[in-house]
């Protein structure tokens, strides 16, 4: 409402963008980021040299700017931020009270470019800065390492205890020393940074938002001095910084997260001195998954989460592994199915029935319903217009609001649950599954195998029934180096092998190419066949994985048969969610006496990315396949890209197999909308999709499938459920593969057609040939027609796909994995 020659403009937007950064700095949201710095550059042009809070508009922006290099490492952001830094120093006479703040945030930034760049003069300069803003007569130059702590130094030594700026300028000359202390080595630096912060601890008051941070600063500086002198109570002390900072409600959920891991990893050097156990270490364990779902906050949109939660991988395995460790089996099951796509958990809890509560509470039921898809469609892409509409309330929502609506929303969301919770027989409504809550007392379709892989150890959880007890297999041939040598082999010889195949691949490989030695049985050659190079990774599989699993229960195998052939549902994790087990076995002569052994031999393989993901019920068809409502979707000739004229002989020839309740979405009929559309009108059953397929590198809610008019992404179709979906067969290539940064989350094409509602899907895990996908296709729905359900009357979807695997296996050969091997089959 204030005009731009208002002379308050200025002061309003630096507020404004100060509120913005502030709450971006709490919730991550990247759309609050990108504002606040919009707007300090507005304040920044609006006010001219000789005002007197332009040098305070100046320091805002830089603060805006470090943040976003902070979060995505772009170094243009963080030399303007110097180059504004300077200009506030510049503006600010000596003895004004802005001063220090000016030039601790130069040390800062100044810190930052060193940390980046490595270079000493960068470090030395920020010392000298630092020291400077409390003693800024004595500054010396800004142009080394030195000059930045001379200048945090300064601002401390003459700032009073009483004022609220100094705990933050003490913690950052601490940290700026302690940063020193990493590059040179000197103990003394090392040691004035365990005082500057714990001094900065002692000036905080319990309750204030900034004190996790310097508790973290200082449980982390005394966790060093240990490594560097073996002082033994240390880990004591640093243990108890970290967990004050943990048990900080106050405090921005990141923060206290990054401190369980202090607490994790300072607990380990402490079980290392004899002065803690591992049923010590589950405590710490259980204070991370309490805080799992506040980091990655329903408030957030799905891709923003991702982006938090690619840290929390290595935490989940070493729970599990602890848990496995100290015997404590159920809990081992229920951390790994809680810490496990968590995205994915949430979305499925959005669109859990409230049968229950509507008996008894319909208003409850109600109104949770719709927070519930409010939240699940303002986490996606979705347009204004569109979210208004299901808003259907208030003012209408624009775009700078969208990161508002969606707090809003989680703010009622958690509300609501608490007073849910506080009604009779509803304690635990929505909280996290035990094991009874997780699998049936006694499952039909065979066991669920959990594979934990860690670099402590390698582990299996055969999974048969809540009522059974869980079987535990150590895996010791195989380590996290060793399957992640595996998944680089095959990642670099699929992109050399590539030709004339539905999609592309990416190359995920590091710049240091792939690893020339792999367990001794798997070296990766440029001269050799990609199918070579598969057939040493299903020994790999075989030996190390299957193998031992597969004799621990011979025996039940034989309870968990339909049609005489034993079914198995794989959950593995780490870079293993990237490998074919399936396809593991001994193929070619090698002299070896289970030569010829192969699961798909002997197995009928699914994998799901949890156990939760197992729990909705599938449909009964009493009647038959012949009732089945279907849609498919066919792209040959999408605009830039490769024609695959293979998908029109693929949808005529599943045409034959499907009931007369058919709509065929074809070439220019098949848009975006038009696809989003037939899925929520139509009530398809099934939906068969043929055309590219692509996953998101940076971005995996952005992974899609190529349509006429342009990409149905994942985000897109995580917007809307569809009513009695059973099968989605994704005859496109990567719709399985996982984000590696985030293999925890088991990241998708396939598992985002789970949570929207499809109880069985098949997808590839690799680039298709355009002439297997029809085949493949062809025998998947002739042995779901005439022999389409089980005894109690659900399809056989896994079934039917290893029988069209086998057929097509004959045609091509079993020597050729990468043609026959790329199909597998999720959930049900």
């Amino acid at each position: 409402l204030t005009p731009d020659d208002h002379p308050s403009k200025p002061e309003l937007l630096n507020n404004l963008g100060s509120a913005l950064l502030t709450r971006f700095s709490r919730l991550g949201v990247i759309d609050d980021l990108q504002s606040a710095i919009v707007v300090h550059r507005q304040a920044v042009d609006l006010a001219p040299d000789n005002h007197p809070h332009k040098s305070t508009y100046l320091n805002s922006l830089a603060k805006a700017l470090r943040s976003r290099f902070n979060r995505f490492g772009i170094l243009d952001d963080l030399e303007s931020a110097l180059i504004v830094c300077r200009q506030a120093v510049s503006l600010t006479p000596d003895g004004h009270p802005n001063k220090p703040t000016h030039l601790n945030n130069l040390g800062s930034t100044l810190e930052t470019r060193f940390n980046r760049l490595d270079s000493l003069d960068d470090l030395e300069a920020a010392i000298v800065v630092h020291r400077q803003a409390t003693r800024f007569d004595r500054l010396g130059g800004l142009d080394d390492l030195e000059s930045a702590i001379v200048v945090k130094r300064w601002v401390v030594d003459f700032t009073p205890n009483g004022h609220p700026n100094k705990p933050m300028w003490l913690n950052s000359l601490g940290r700026a020393l302690k940063n020193r202390f990493n590059r040179l080595h000197k103990l003394d630096d090392l040691e004035s940074a365990i005082t500057f912060c714990r001094q900065a601890v002692d000036l905080t008051p319990d309750g204030h938002p900034d004190k996790p941070m310097w508790l973290s600063g200082l449980g982390s500086a005394l966790g060093i001095r240990f490594i560097q002198t073996r002082n033994p109570e240390d880990p004591k002390l640093s243990y108890s910084a970290f967990v004050s900072a943990a048990d900080q409600e106050t405090g921005p959920p990141s923060v206290r997260f990054d401190a369980v891991k202090g607490c994790i990893y300072t607990r380990s050097f402490q079980i290392a001195l004899g002065h803690a156990t591992y049923r010590d270490l589950m405590n710490d364990f259980d204070r991370a998954f309490n805080l799992i779902p506040q980091v990655a906050w329903l408030g957030t949109n799905i891709a923003q989460r991702y982006t938090i939660l690619s840290s929390i991988g290595e935490v989940i395995s070493y729970a599990v592994s602890i848990a496995i460790q100290t015997g404590a089996l159920s809990r081992a099951v229920e951390w790994f199915d809680e810490g496990r796509s968590v995205v994915w958990g949430q979305l499925l809890q959005l669109r859990s029935p409230v049968d229950n509560l509507r008996s008894d509470y319909p208003d409850l039921a109600d109104k949770l319903q719709s927070l519930s898809r409010g939240l699940e469609v303002s986490g996606n892409d979705i347009s204004i217009a569109d979210l208004n509409e299901l808003l259907h309330s208030g003012p209408d929502v624009t775009v700078p609001d969208q990161a508002s609506v969606r707090t809003k929303l989680a703010q009622d969301y958690q509300t609501l649950l608490h007073e849910i919770r506080e009604k009779d027989g509803f304690k635990n409504f929505l909280l996290p599954r035990t094991l009874a809550e997780l699998v049936p007392p006694h499952r039909k379709d065979g066991p669920v195998i959990i594979i934990n892989v860690h670099h402590l150890r390698c582990d299996a959880l055969i999974v048969y029934g809540s009522a059974e007890p869980i079987i535990h297999v150590p895996l010791p041939k195989l380590t996290s180096k060793i399957a992640e040598d595996i998944r680089l082999c095959i990642t670099k010889s699929l992109k050399e092998a590539h030709n004339a195949v539905r999609g592309t691949m990416e190359d995920r490989v590091t710049d240091s190419g792939p690893p020339d030695y792999c367990r001794g049985a798997l070296r990766y050659e440029l001269s050799r066949n990609v199918d070579s190079v598969f057939a040493d990774a299903s020994e790999v599989l075989w030996l190390c994985v299957v193998q031992p699993i597969l004799e621990r229960i011979e025996n039940k195998l034989a309870d968990s048969t339909i049609a005489n052939i034993p079914h198995i549902t794989w959950c593995p994790t780490g870079p293993l969610a990237f490998l074919p087990i399936h396809a593991a076995g001994i193929y070619g002569c090698r002299g070896m006496p289970d030569h010829g052994m192969k699961l798909s031999d002997i197995i009928v393989s699914s994998y799901t990315p949890t156990l939760s993901a197992l729990l909705r019920p599938p449909h009964m068809f009493a009647d038959g396949w012949p009732s089945m409502k279907a849609l498919i979707v066919s792209q040959p000739t999408t605009p830039g890209m490769a024609k695959l004229p293979g998908v029109l002989s693929e949808a005529i020839r599943i045409q034959e197999h499907l009931s007369s309740q058919i709509k065929h979405l074809y070439d220019t009929d098949a848009t975006v909308d038009a696809v989003l559309g037939a899925m929520k009108e139509d009530d398809c059953q099934v939906f068969h999709l043929a055309c590219h397929g692509f996953w998101g590198v940076k971005d995996p809610a952005k992974s899609a499938f190529a349509l006429y008019d342009g990409h149905l992404t994942l985000s897109r179709l995580m917007s809307i459920s569809v009513r009695n979906a059973e099968l989605a067969f994704l005859s496109a290539c990567q719709t399985p593969t996982s984000y590696e940064e985030l293999p925890e989350e088991a990241v998708h094409l396939a598992v985002g057609m789970l949570a929207i509602g499809f109880k069985s899907v098949i997808g590839t895990m690799w680039p298709i040939g355009d002439q297997e996908a029809p085949i493949i296709a062809d025998e998947v729905y002739r042995q779901l027609k005439e022999n389409c359900v089980s005894g109690d009357g659900r399809l056989k979807v896994a079934y039917a796909l290893h029988e069209a695997a086998k057929v097509l296996r004959e045609k091509v050969g079993e020597s050729n994995i990468t043609r026959w091997a790329p199909y597998v089959h999720f959930g049900i």
